[in-house]
Order: C-alpha cells, then structure tokens, then sequence
C-alpha cells in the first residue's frame, strides 16, 4: 500500500496566534523576541517586518532602526503551545496517527502535524479530499489559514507545504515523481542542509539547487559531507521512510532556568547545568525514582535552540551520573558562540529505583539524604558545592514532575 501522509504548517504560527489574541495587530508589523533579554535579538517576523527589511537573528535595536513602526512582542510558547494542542485534537478525527512536526521543546506549539493517510481512504483523490476537509475544519475552528502539502512521505510533504506558503492552500506530489518535484527548488529546502557545517560545505562548493545535489554521486556526497552525504543523498532523492509517530505520553522530570545573564561561558553553563542536575536528581530522589534517559535544550539570546538527549542501558542513580551525563549532553547542545538564556534539562523513562534493606534496626541515610536535611534545617545555601559559589548559584525547590 503507498503511503500517503499530509503536512499541515500554519505559516508564521507565533504570529498568527498573536494577532488571533489581539485582532488589533493584524496588518502591522510585528516581531517577537525573548522576554527577559537585555539585548533581544529577532526570533520570529511578520511579512509587514520582512518586507521593511526585518530578519530574525537581527538585534532589536537595528530591527526598529529599520521599522520604525516596528511592534516587538515577548515570546509566550505556553500561549502557543495551548493552541498548538487544540490544533492536534481537532485533527484527530481525520487520521489515525497525527505527530506533531515541531522541533525539539516545542512540539504542537510549532503549528506544524503529520497525518498518516495511509489506509484511511480506498484512493489518493479521497485522501486529498480528507486533508482538504482538514484544512478547512482548522481554519473555521481557529482562523487561522494552514498550508497543505501531501506526498508518499513526512520530508516531501513538508516541502511542499513550505512551497505554497503562506497565501497558497494545497500542493500534492504524487508517488514517483519526488525527485523532479525537488529539483528546482532552493537546496536550503532539505532539513540536512540547514545545519551549520553542511550549510557551509554547500555554499563553498556553489551547490545552490537541488538538481545540483542529485547530480552528484553518492560517493562524492560522502566524501565532502561525510557521515551527512548519505542523507543529503535521500533527501535530495524525495526518499524518506521516517513513520508517522504519535507523541508519547510518558513521565518526565524538568528542571529548567533563564538565565539573569545570557553568557557563552562554558564555566558558567556548566555551573549552571550541574544545579539543574542537582534538582533533577532531587526530584527523582524524594520520589524513589531513577531515569532511563536525559535531553538538555538551549535557547541562545537570538532565539536559535539546541538541543541533546541521550538513552542509558541502565538507569542512571546518584547525583554525579546525573551531574556527568549534564556535561556530555551541555558540550553536544551548545555548538554556536551566540550566548545562552535558557536551559532545560529533562529525564524519563523513570522506573522505581531498589532500595536495600538495612541489617540494623535504624535506617542507615545516605550522604545525599543527609544533605538534604542540613539544608532543610539550616536554609538551601548551608551547603553548596564550590564551584557554584564562584557565580552565586544555591539549591532551588525540587523539579516540577
């Protein structure tokens, strides 16, 4: 059976959402930008902002130099993100997988789903007809006008969304016809070739268009790209046997902190990240509890994340496993010298942790309980390492479960 899955992407979401909050806002020009920064960068433009010549990663300061009439509104992803959940609810009823197509941290608050097709409909044209009448029901329920692009596969269907956006309504590439659907298009299209090394690599060998990469062999894509010129390989093919998966509902642990100053630092994140280990640990611990995997997400001042996760064959126990797999996760997340605002560390796949029975009649407590209690009694800063003395950090509650 060929596959059939659809994207729908709400173009500029952020700021569709922001203008269905205040009507008032629509037809002006509009950026939004970290709340908190003391030198906020453009994440996200209007089209009245782009065409004023506003681009993310600009200073705001420059941004509003441009555009005098410029409106700079704070970034609120819980704002996004509730919609962005009521979005994939109401979608719900079309297919029987929906995934959001969002980044990492930010999920249904991208404004962009998967849904498998596959299956739901006897041919391709009542598949179309579905993702049509899916459209529709999003745009009459929320006002707000998604693009829609249906091919075999999650990376041409999002392709095509991106191509009739913002003013366009549906695009289908049939099976078979992937390759020369690409060709044309701007090589910045392939989500392998917007990260930063291979970004580089393609403009150093003048590799603009797609058709440019799928002239090349496979062997050469290796040898320029690396362990990445497989991949650029495929997607400049149309091949992609990525599923269409749900989101899991799983249990999570989150520590997380903004920054009182955004640094590039690697001691001063580091500080950072091992009191966010501390807390996540201390979460876990009062609960009886271990993890099977972490992820730390950044956001740098210019609103660019990162992010890293990894998952352990065995649980990790103890503040120094967890403090240790912090660092490796920091080090892989942070790869730019744009300073940081924001961290975000999470656990899960938490299972109940062992505990061994005493001999004794009184309980023995661990060193890390014992800690715990002196800093009950005495206050959070009676004990704190010392390499968080350097920047003044202390203990904090315990991690929102």
């Amino acid at each position: 059976m060929e596959r059939t899955i659809l994207h729908l992407a709400i173009d500029s979401f952020p700021i569709q959402a922001e203008r269905l909050r205040c009507p008032k806002l629509t037809g002006r020009p509009l950026a939004l930008v970290p709340g908190g920064s003391q030198r906020p960068r453009v994440v996200l433009t209007s089209r009245e902002a782009r065409e004023a010549g506003v681009r993310p990663g600009i200073p705001l300061v420059h941004a509003r130099r441009l555009c005098g009439d410029l409106l700079a509104l704070p970034l609120d992803r819980d704002f996004y993100g509730g919609i962005g959940a009521s979005i994939f609810e109401r979608l719900a009823p079309f297919a029987p997988v929906v995934e959001p197509g969002g980044s990492a941290g930010i999920g249904a608050g991208s404004g962009r789903f998967f849904l498998d097709l596959t299956g739901v409909a006897r041919s391709h044209p009542e598949a179309r007809d579905r993702a049509v009448k899916a459209g529709r029901d999003v745009e009459a329920s929320f006002r707000l006008h998604p693009t829609l692009g249906v091919a075999g596969n999650k990376l041409v269907s999002r392709v095509a969304a991106q191509v009739v956006a913002p003013d366009g309504d549906l695009l289908d590439v049939s099976t078979g016809s992937e390759a020369s659907f690409l060709a044309p298009l701007p090589v910045a299209m392939l989500p392998a070739a917007r990260d930063a090394r291979a970004a580089a690599r393609l403009d150093l060998l003048s590799l603009r268009l797609v058709r440019e990469v799928q002239a090349l062999s496979l062997a050469h894509l290796a040898r320029a790209f690396g362990a990445e010129g497989a991949l650029l390989w495929n997607q400049a093919r149309g091949v992609d046997p990525t599923p269409v998966r749900a989101p899991e509902t799983r249990p999570r642990v989150i520590a997380e902190e903004t920054l009182a100053h955004e640094t590039n630092d690697s001691r001063v994140l580091s500080a950072h990240a091992a009191r966010l280990s501390a807390e996540l640990w201390a979460g876990l611990r009062v609960r009886g509890e271990t993890a099977g995997a972490m992820a730390l997400a950044v956001e740098h001042a210019d609103g660019v994340e990162g992010a890293a996760k990894r998952t352990f064959a065995e649980p990790l126990r103890g503040s120094a496993a967890i403090a240790a797999a912090a660092g490796e996760l920091l080090a892989r997340a942070v790869k730019r010298r744009v300073r940081v605002r924001r961290l975000r560390l999470s656990a899960w796949g938490i299972v109940a942790a062992g505990r061994q029975l005493s001999l004794w009649d009184a309980p023995v407590d661990s060193l890390e309980s014992t800690i715990d209690l002196a800093r009950a009694r005495f206050g959070a800063e009676a004990l704190v390492p010392a390499a968080w003395m350097l920047h003044g950090l202390t203990v904090r509650p315990s991690p929102r479960p």
